[in-house]
Formats: C-alpha cells, structure tokens, sequence
C-alpha cells in the first residue's frame, strides 16, 4: 500500500494594494542632492602646434621625402608627397612598422606621366621592389 503525501499548501500571492502603497512611497522621497563637484582644473595652455613623434629612427645621412599616402600592391608603387626634392637614381629608404627597403629610384611618375625629377610639394608615385604600408616614412639617403 502506498501513502499518500499531504499537498502543502502554495505560497499566496501578495495583494496589489500593498505594492501600490510601495510604488507611491518611491515617488514621495526627495531626490538626492547632487554632489559638489570638485574644483576644476586650469585649462593647460596650448603651445604651437607639435608635431607628431617619429615612430621610426631616421637612418643616418637622410632627410625626410614624406609618408607614405598610398601603396597600389598590383604594381607596387608608393604614391606620397614631397617634402625635399627627388630625381631619378637617389636612394630612397621606405621604414615603418614591418617594412625596411632601401634602393634607388628606378622609376617616378606624377599624374601618370614619368619623370627624371620631382620638386617638394609634388604628389609622385614611385614603384619600389617590395610591400610598403600607408604611414611608411621615405627618406632620401644622402651621399
């Protein structure tokens, strides 16, 4: 024979009335009051405009040409604009963050027409032997 166990009796739900009550009681406190904040700080003096640092240590006897713009790796050109001027045959030096390439300037382009020298201001392309990333510096190896 098997017993029979007692049903307990299930937990009675609250009244709404009460929580009701609650919600009116919420809205009723006074809002905190905001804190004192806390003096502010002179405002810093702005000094010229600084450049930004150089993430790369320039090679020795070189001058900065500029940064790479782009690089079209179907035919692994860099294209950038000049700070210094450049002709064919200098020894240009492309550094960044995973890139090391240094060779001459076998072949220059501005607005697709080659040329044998380029002034500083003039956005050239230059086809270099291997990959280069946007941000790269070229630097021009003097001597």
């Amino acid at each position: 024979m098997k017993k029979k166990k007692k049903a307990k009796p299930k937990a009675k739900a609250k009244p709404k009335a009460k929580l009701k009550a609650k919600k009116t009681l919420r809205a009723k406190t006074k809002p905190k009051k905001a804190k004192k904040s806390a003096p502010k700080a002179k405002a810093r003096k702005k000094t010229a405009a600084a450049k930004p640092k150089m993430s790369v240590i320039p090679p020795p006897n070189s001058k900065l040409l500029g940064r790479v713009e782009d690089f079209y790796a179907h035919i692994n050109v860099i294209a950038f604009t000049l700070k210094d001027a450049v002709r064919v045959g200098d020894l240009i030096h492309v550094l960044g963050h995973t890139t090391h390439v240094e060779q001459p300037v076998d072949s220059m382009q501005i607005n697709h027409q080659p040329v044998n020298e380029a002034n500083a201001k003039d956005a050239v392309g230059i086809k270099i032997n291997s990959r280069a990333r946007r941000g790269d510096y070229v630097f021009l190896i003097r001597g």
